[in-house]
């Protein structure tokens, strides 16, 4: 009787320490891992830009202005890493729109959406770092709500994105003729 109650002491003990081993390994590999996703879907969004990039060599503007619209990451990231990966694409992005609006306005910029969407861009930046700080201090309602801001500030971004393709679609437009 005695031997079997050490027995079952001893495997629950054993199972203990195993599967605390594993969660150890598990939460070690996760970096390494967990980003592969999130990589894979930031490589679509540069995919995206590139063939954005493809469409106006062609002479596409407005399949290239919707390719690079669409090329914008907007889920929250897991790492700084990332994020600065994506802030560097944001501003690739933003300089292609720039440069295609300031080509069809003959040198000038005259678009507001081209500003708010540099201001959401910046924000956007800020909202990311604050999650990360919240992450890391573990505070669980913080996080939550900088999650929250994130996905306002991505659904106000496509909104603006939209506009500002409308934007520059319409200033391609010849002024009509009376």
């Amino acid at each position: 009787m005695v031997n079997a109650l050490l027995a079952l002491l001893l495997a629950g003990a054993a199972i203990a320490v195993l599967a605390y081993v594993v969660s150890l390994l598990v939460t070690a590999a996760k970096p390494s891992f967990g980003g592969v996703w999130e990589r894979q879907r930031i490589g679509w969004h540069t995919a995206r830009a590139r063939r954005g990039d493809e469409l106006l060599a062609k002479g596409q503007i407005d399949g290239a202005l919707n390719a690079w619209r669409g090329a914008f990451y907007l889920s929250p990231l897991s790492t700084r890493t990332l994020a600065a990966t994506v802030t560097n694409h944001h501003t690739a992005l933003l300089s292609r729109l720039l440069a295609v609006t300031s080509d069809l306005q003959g040198g000038s910029v005259r678009l507001l959406s081209l500003a708010k969407t540099d201001r959401l861009l910046a924000e956007r930046n800020e909202l990311q770092r604050r999650y990360f700080s919240a992450r890391q201090s573990g505070r669980r309602e913080r996080t939550r709500e900088t999650l929250a801001l994130l996905r306002n500030n991505a659904a106000e971004l496509q909104a603006t994105l939209r506009q500002l393709v409308g934007e520059i679609q319409a200033a391609r437009q010849p002024p009509p003729t009376h």
